[in-house]
């Protein structure tokens, strides 16, 4: 008796749409204008947009290549031997350090391309942090080398050389310490390598710049060697292209089905309210109002089928299930839904309150059938009872006169709607 019925949900839905129709067919004309712009700025004109892309690149590498040539007789190497590409050089028999610092490039196009090269031997007391942040308490730079090479290809190699003395520079440094009475850092040595490369490179005035770093490390009788090995550089070029705007799958379609389900919808909703009357009529409203309290206060209601010396007190009515639950929780008594009326009930000593349900209740399927079924047996018992008396008192004047009775039976039989076998058999019992 509490479930929703699909009749209720219609009337529902009537009711939302009845009092929201101009907010629903706006927001149903809006999503198809929404849809309809997105149709057009899709697919009709999807306009222009301004994208880079790169057209050239140019890519410049470069690395110390270092060995050092043994000077002085010994037992391991002969006198001439160029150990190469080693971490660790031996002071003693080989104390020059030749490197060389080489550069390439690779691009589409180039042409008059110059690779300069600038060498720097830095040598500086720094704090302990170290780093760029770090505390410098003196330096000594010496240029080790200044070269340009001219008119290099891409893929050529261009090469600056210079040779370091490892023994020189430690001495350097240690002369350096000495003249300053103190070192209240760490001491370090390295070789900074300033590259240019400058040229028309794919069809543009091109300049690019790196510096590069290699450490000597001494360690009395060897010296070591940390170079970072090949460093690459990337500089692309690129040019700004007008192109068509492009969308997503998502923006794609969903277009079309905002755009038609808001057309559907509105449509549909004209038509709806053409056809069908959204505004609820009283019954409607009531059944509805009878509904929510149902819902609302179903923890207040039992469904119990009262016997009938309860119906043989007075009986009140209540003009809706809210008053008559209101009532019986102020008179701490429950309320009972008759399962065989679908009536509602407060019982006290002397009065019984009671609530009808509204007939659409009933027709909308929250009535019980067996009510209806009832109230047709009465209906029919009563019939029954009436023709069963009609027939004693046509028995009765049959006794007195058989003959006429008989054809009043008869008559009254065909015109009561019953069997003519029955009519057709009295005349005869009569004529016995």
């Amino acid at each position: 008796m509490s479930q929703t019925t699909p009749s209720e949900t219609r009337l529902r839905l009537r009711a939302v749409l009845n009092a929201q129709f101009t907010v629903i067919l706006a927001v149903c004309l809006v999503a198809a204008a929404i849809g309809g712009g997105l149709v057009y700025t899709t697919h009709v004109d999807p306009g222009t947009e301004t994208e880079s892309r790169t057209v050239s690149s140019l890519t410049v590498e470069s690395e110390y290549v270092h060995s050092a040539e043994v000077t002085e007789p010994n037992s391991v190497f002969d006198t001439g031997t160029v150990l190469d590409g080693r971490d660790t050089y031996f002071t003693r028999v080989a104390p020059v350090l030749d490197v060389d610092v080489e550069t390439s490039y690779a691009a589409d196009a180039a042409s008059d391309v110059d690779i300069s090269f600038e060498s720097v031997l830095v040598v500086r007391n720094v704090g302990d942090e170290g780093g760029e942040g770090g505390t410098v308490y003196w330096d000594e730079r010496e240029t080790l080398t200044t070269e340009t090479v001219s008119g290099v290809e891409p893929g050529e190699t261009a090469t600056a050389s210079f040779a370091l003395n490892s023994s020189e520079v430690d001495a350097t440094a240690s002369e350096i310490e000495s003249e300053l009475g103190a070192s209240p850092g760490e001491t370090e040595t390295f070789v900074a390598t300033a590259v240019t490369v400058e040229g028309a490179i794919n069809g543009e005035s091109t300049s690019s710049a790196r510096t590069i770093e290699m450490t000597l490390d001494h360690g009395g009788d060897t010296y070591t060697v940390s170079e970072p090995g090949v460093q690459s550089d990337t500089t692309e070029q690129s040019e700004q292209v007008t192109v068509e705007q492009s969308y997503g799958p998502l923006r794609s379609a969903g277009g079309p089905v905002l755009f038609l389900a808001g057309l559907a919808g509105a449509s549909g909703l004209v038509y709806a309210r053409h056809e069908v009357d959204f505004a609820l009529t009283p019954a409607e409203r009531e059944y509805l109002s009878y509904r929510d309290d149902r819902s609302e206060f179903a923890e207040w209601v039992t469904a119990i089928r009262l016997p009938e010396s309860v119906h043989e007190r007075p009986e009140a009515e209540a003009s809706s299930l809210r008053d008559l639950v209101d009532f019986a929780i102020d008179n701490d008594t429950g309320v009972v839904e008759d399962p065989g009326t679908g009536a509602y009930h407060a019982v006290t000593d002397e009065f019984v309150y009671t609530y009808a349900p509204p007939t659409l209740a009933v027709e909308g399927g929250d009535g019980n059938e067996e009510t209806e079924g009832e109230t047709t047996a009465g209906v029919a018992g009563d019939d029954e009872a009436i023709d069963t008396d009609e027939t004693a008192d046509v028995s009765a004047a049959t006794d007195d006169d058989g003959a006429w009775v008989g054809a009043d039976v008869n008559s009254a039989q065909t015109s009561d709607g019953r069997g003519s076998e029955a009519a057709d058999s009295e005349p005869s019992d009569g004529a016995n």
